[in-house]
């Protein structure tokens, strides 16, 4: 059977983060309407999955948001829900994304009894006046000790985001921050660089000069630390962004990054299909807005805004940007699955792979026809794909 995953979007959160460009809203003053946020989320699932039932779903991922806000009893209805329309495989993976406060930490036990089998919590630092300053509402104490509860009941199954470029963080900063989570960490760790994106209060912070974040070369050492330190700990730095102990890396975010399809159901939620009546590639949106979403829910069974033909010269790009991005790279045979047959020396500027081959930033196995980035590849893949993508 096709595995197959769904993303499912809760878009609420108690706080919203200065950085965050994700879709997002704040809990209203009167409340979430938990129910009828499920009700339109249920009717989504129903009319996205129903023509993938010859499919197995190999994860599940609630993002946000915040869905450990939700109501646990409402995370298990969807997980019903879903198994019921396509099978779960009997090792699926179910991750919930969660803060690090009091009361959502006090629901771990909960969501696990819900059918949660990977809990993912959002640190970001451990620095308590930069927690305050971008909007956060835990302390780097209490991001610990949300890790130390979720690995007690959710053994090798924890991850915990980092972000470093904070404004005036400094390298030893930084590498005394990993060093420390690093005692905590279970068996998969997210490391990423602070972006700066437009819209959010940061972007016009910085416009305005009010914040200055780390120079460019600060970053990049930044960065080379993790690699270094989260290396020596025995993880292996599998994605840009991702360290993993071998077999635990996020069975989710593979899915993505190999090209496999996907279903998103909430706000702003994305999909990557074959649809199984035209056997075209689909790529989809669901409305932003949360109440215009929800109401086309319940009018229509779907809140999609958005809904195209994913072009053959737009997946082939995908699957090479995509596959890149992991240390494994990407192998003649994936590509071949979606290009028709095309080879990868056939759609490359080979010349520039080699190149970079020679050079110490890409490897190229001919016997295998697989191309991969070496270490060093990996923290500049995003220049080199500019350079080797048709």
């Amino acid at each position: 059977m096709v595995p197959f995953s769904l993303y499912v979007h809760w878009p609420y959160c108690t706080f919203l983060c200065r950085f965050c460009a994700f879709s997002k809203a704040r809990v209203p003053a009167k409340g979430v309407e938990h129910e009828r946020i499920t009700s339109a989320l249920l009717k989504e699932l129903r009319t996205s999955l129903a023509p993938h039932k010859d499919k197995v779903l190999q994860s599940i991922y609630f993002g946000g948001g915040t869905p450990s806000l939700a109501q646990p009893r409402n995370i298990a209805q969807i997980i019903e829900a879903a198994n019921s329309l396509v099978p779960l495989a009997s090792d699926a993976e179910i991750t919930l994304e969660s803060n690090p406060t009091s009361a959502e930490v006090g629901k771990m036990r909960d969501f696990k009894q819900a059918g949660v089998t990977r809990y993912s919590i959002g640190i970001q630092t451990l620095d308590d006046r930069t927690l305050a300053r971008m909007g956060r509402l835990h302390t780097g104490a209490e991001g610990l000790a949300a890790v130390d509860r979720a690995r007690a009941l959710f053994p090798g199954k924890v991850s915990f985001d980092m972000i470093f470029g904070f404004e005036g963080q400094t390298l030893d900063q930084w590498q005394k921050e990993l060093e420390t989570v690093l005692k905590h960490a279970d068996n998969h760790i997210s490391v990423y660089q602070l972006t700066v994106e437009p819209g959010t209060p940061l972007f016009r912070d910085r416009n305005a000069q009010r914040v200055v974040l780390p120079s460019g070369d600060l970053s990049a050492q930044m960065y080379e630390s993790a690699v270094e330190m989260c290396t020596a700990k025995g993880f292996r730095h599998y994605e840009v962004a991702n360290y993993a102990v071998p077999g635990s890396e996020s069975m989710h975010n593979m899915g993505y990054w190999q090209g496999r399809q996907w279903v998103g159901i909430g706000p702003s939620a994305h999909s990557r299909f074959i649809d199984p009546s035209s056997n075209q590639r689909i790529s989809s949106v669901r409305l932003p807005d949360i109440q215009r979403w929800a109401q086309h829910c319940e009018k229509f069974g779907h809140g999609t805004a958005k809904s195209t033909v994913i072009s053959d010269e737009d997946a082939k790009q995908e699957a090479v940007v995509f596959g890149l991005r992991m240390l494994d790279g990407i192998t003649d045979r994936r590509f071949a699955g979606i290009s028709g047959g095309q080879s990868l020396k056939d759609y490359l500027h080979m010349d520039r792979v080699q190149q970079y081959v020679d050079d110490g930033y890409l490897l190229w196995n001919s016997a295998d026809a697989k191309l991969a980035p070496t270490e060093r590849g990996l923290e500049v893949i995003d220049s080199i794909l500019i350079d080797i993508v048709p």
